[in-house]
């Protein structure tokens, strides 16, 4: 998939993103062929184990050693928090820079920086970008008894069609609600916690669809009986399924590119800002030739795991597309307003930093900041720590945020 859509200011922004990957730095030393030999190369995953992040993280540590002068050893190390922010921010200002630390950082990351997103310090644009390992694609799902089987389908009814999402600012509300953005009778119904929650809430009648990540959700879907009718980017071997994208009208085009850049951008890898031009195309080279490495492309369909290599030069273009968004744009990614709710303590986790609650359609799991978070208890300021289950609270909670961190939690 690839989603390069011009926006004002991108070619000056291109340039300086492409300067930066292809950016001499004054060098003294062994030459990059031979630094390698006897080092270790560590592969920071913004996610903790499991996940995708993780495995394509481990599908390049596997195999990009073998094609680089020097065979240097590689491990892994999973760094999660804050919805990649923490790798990120470690990647642009603490990480060496002499080319021995490679991250697969956020998809998002370049949306998270243009919008301001709180604790995001870096910068990608001076990141030495390596290059995507694939590409994702956003897949809409309907119950087997939906009167609609395709998205044109969808958009010619009358009646209004409920779709489960996670919180306002997740990826799965963002192109959900692009569904009302092309003009169809879709409502989304928020607050549920993941692809299988989305996906019960189909299964159980209580929405007529949901969408998510092609990989995530299109097998399980079809396993249940359900209906994949579109696409948000484009899978191989799924040519029939139409894409949303053809159905947006001209004046929600740079609306569509800011939301789906992130999709192009996949399983971005790079490498920190300062490291020698040369080590640079050293790392450049290894991780497409990785890429195209047979043992890798095996070991990535035995875990059914698409590999589509984007380019440093594409993935800087990507980003500085989303860099140089125009404001009125990115003012309708903001950050996510908060939700305030009423309800009864189920469980309270590790010394208060959790509070666990029923919301809308699942239980939140809520991350309570000593310094962020406001605790108040019988009206009085109180510590997490005295949080207890079975306490009545009010909670005020942003669902858009990876922890649902808590600005206020008030209990009687």
């Amino acid at each position: 998939m690839r989603l390069l859509r011009s926006l004002g200011g991108i070619v000056g922004t291109a340039l300086m993103c492409q300067a930066a990957i292809l950016s001499t730095s004054v060098y003294a030393g062994a030459h990059g062929g031979d630094f390698y030999k006897g080092k270790t190369i560590t592969i920071i995953v913004r996610s903790g184990p499991g996940g995708g992040y993780d495995q394509y993280g481990r599908l390049i540590g596997n195999h990009i050693s073998k094609h680089i002068p020097g065979n240097p050893k590689v491990i892994v190390q999973n760094m999660p928090g804050a919805g990649g922010i923490v790798a990120a921010n470690y990647l642009d200002s603490q990480a060496a820079r002499d080319g021995t630390v490679i991250a697969i950082v956020d998809r998002g990351a370049a949306f998270t920086q243009r919008v301001g997103k709180e604790g995001a310090t870096y910068d990608v644009s001076k990141w030495n970008l390596l290059g995507s390992a694939t590409g994702e694609a956003y897949a809409y799902v309907a119950s087997k008894d939906a009167p609609f089987n395709t998205l044109s389908e969808l958009k010619a009814l009358k009646d209004e069609q409920k779709f489960s999402a996670t919180g306002p600012g997740s990826d799965s509300y963002t192109y959900t609600e692009l569904l009302q953005n092309a003009g169809m009778p879709v409502r989304l119904i928020s607050g549920y916690v993941g692809t299988q929650e989305k996906l019960l809430a189909v299964i159980r009648g209580e929405v007529q669809g949901t969408a998510g990540s092609f990989g995530s959700i299109a097998e399980q879907a079809q396993a249940e009986g359900l209906k994949v009718v579109g696409l948000l980017g484009k899978v191989s071997g799924q040519e029939q399924l139409e894409q949303l994208s053809t159905f947006i009208p001209a004046n929600q085009k740079a609306t569509l590119a800011v939301a789906t850049a992130p999709l192009a951008a996949g399983r971005p890898f790079a490498t920190t800002p300062g490291v020698p031009a040369d080590r640079v195309k050293i790392l450049q080279d290894a991780f497409r030739k990785a890429l195209q490495d047979p043992e890798l492309l095996a070991e990535a369909a035995k875990g059914d795991r698409p590999i589509d290599y984007m380019g440093p030069e594409e993935l800087a273009a990507l980003y500085a597309e989303i860099l140089a968004a125009p404001d009125d744009v990115i003012a309708k990614f903001s950050e996510t307003p908060p939700v305030k709710v009423t309800v009864s303590l189920d469980d309270v986790q590790d010394d208060g930093k959790v509070i666990v609650f029923q919301g809308t359609g699942s239980k939140v799991n809520s991350a309570i900041s000593n310094s962020r978070t406001k605790v108040m208890i019988a009206g009085k300021e109180a510590k997490r720590k005295g949080l207890k289950a079975g306490m009545n609270c009010t909670v005020e909670y942003n669902p858009g945020n990876a922890e649902n961190e808590a600005s206020l939690v008030d209990c009687k």
